[in-house]
């Protein structure tokens, strides 16, 4: 009977503790929405303004000057640059984060891992919340409707979240000790957004390159929400790189995270 109860009260604990982490997360998640656009009458707007406004931008300088010659260029770039700003943005929350909190962390005993999940989530919700403006944008264009929306946009979703979650969790535990990190991580994100096939098709892409925008999991997670939103195509074998890395980044994020936390408090 003993042991019965201990197992009971034990399960009970757990999922108190779940519930608690879960209430916490969404706080600071809903924390740093409020606080970002604190006194803001058009914060909404303001998320889309940015993928919008340099999808204007490229569209005008590629599409009408340069005249790149691809169909739907305006949907071509958009269906890049709202995934693009999600990731970007997350990765860029996400390197600071413990640093930004260092007050927090050494006042506050809580799960330490909620901080870059919660810079996730944020960029998560915009992204989520403006996904009907882009899907706006494809109706507009006069493209039809995919069955494989149905399972294609949430998979694509979970599999980008999971990455920036290990991306996220690496580059914030790293950034603790590496301050250095944190202006490296905004030069790559500038490099990266040329290496990651957001204006211009992979199909252009020299053979001989090919294997180096493998490395890069953006890439094909790039091109899989382009072929999804323009050709209703579901995603295929080109985005096993990013499966890989996402596997690869979150076991070794939460590993860095679970060696070196005991120790973030001597670096803050």
């Amino acid at each position: 009977m003993a042991a019965t109860i201990t197992r009971t009260t034990s399960a009970t604990d757990l999922l108190r503790s779940v519930s608690t982490t879960w209430d916490l997360l969404l706080a600071i998640t809903l924390r740093d929405i409020r606080v970002r656009y604190q006194g803001t009458v058009l914060s909404f707007i303001w998320w889309i303004a940015r993928p919008l406004t340099l999808g204007t931008v490229l569209y005008f300088a590629l599409g009408k000057v340069l005249r790149i010659d691809i169909p739907n260029y305006s949907v071509f770039l958009l269906s890049a640059l709202f995934p693009w700003f999600w990731f970007a943005g997350s990765i860029q929350q996400a390197t600071g984060i413990f640093v930004s909190n260092g007050g927090l962390l050494k006042k506050v005993r809580f799960p330490k891992l909620i901080l870059p999940l919660s810079a996730v989530l944020f960029n998560t919700s915009q992204f989520l919340l403006t996904l009907p403006i882009l899907i706006g944008f494809v109706l507009v264009a006069g493209i039809s409707p995919s069955t494989a929306w149905i399972l294609g946009i949430p998979a694509l979703i979970a599999l980008q979240f999971l990455l920036l979650v290990g991306l996220g969790t690496l580059l914030a535990t790293l950034n603790v000790f590496f301050r250095d990190l944190g202006p490296m991580v905004e030069v790559a994100l500038l490099l990266l957004f040329y290496l990651s096939a957001i204006i211009f098709p992979l199909d252009l892409v020299p053979d001989e390159f090919r294997p180096v925008l493998a490395l890069n999991p953006v890439a094909p997670l790039i091109d899989a929400w382009r072929n999804l939103f323009l050709h209703g195509e579901f995603v295929d074998g080109a985005i096993w790189p990013a499966l890989v890395i996402t596997a690869a980044s979150l076991a070794l994020g939460l590993y860095l995270f679970n060696k070196l936390e005991r120790h973030f408090a001597d670096a803050l």
